[in-house]
């Protein structure tokens, strides 16, 4: 299951003259992933899943691909891109659940009890923390208890 329109992906990756291409479906986004995203959607990701404020927009970059190699790669490779797509996707979502990409990352970037007092964002750098701060937030989204 993918739980949010991939335009909205997209969009928290930088948008297609980011990605540099505009993928409509799941398998033209994993194809895109898998080819291997350029490095300008690190940036696009923090911003989306960080405020400025506190260095933690360095951090949610590190969650992705080490200082050192964002350097000297001008692409990520594809494990990274995976990483840059599954923190770009939970952003997306906590901001269609949360309202505002504001409460999104003010919410990203607070310890929750039920992912052991770590941040919702830290723990979705791991595909099973992805899938745990996603269904936090579906449940969010509908209302039902988290």
């Amino acid at each position: 299951m993918y739980p949010i329109d991939i335009a909205k992906v997209t969009a928290a990756l930088g948008g297609p003259r980011v990605v540099g291409a505009a993928p409509r479906s799941l398998p033209e986004l994993a194809a895109v992933v898998t080819r291997g995203l350029p490095r300008g959607v690190v940036r696009e990701v923090a911003a989306h899943a960080a405020p400025i404020k506190g260095g933690l927009r360095s951090k949610v970059a590190a969650l992705v691909v080490s200082p050192a190699t964002f350097k000297r790669s001008q692409r990520l490779s594809a494990a990274a891109s995976e990483r840059a797509e599954r923190l770009a996707r939970v952003a997306a979502l906590a901001a269609q659940a949360l309202g505002s990409e504001d409460e999104a990352r003010t919410w990203l970037n607070t310890p929750h009890p039920l992912l052991g007092d770590q941040t919702p964002i830290e723990v979705a750098a791991s595909d099973l923390g992805a899938r745990q701060v996603e269904r936090i937030l579906i449940n969010i989204e509908h209302g039902l208890p988290v």
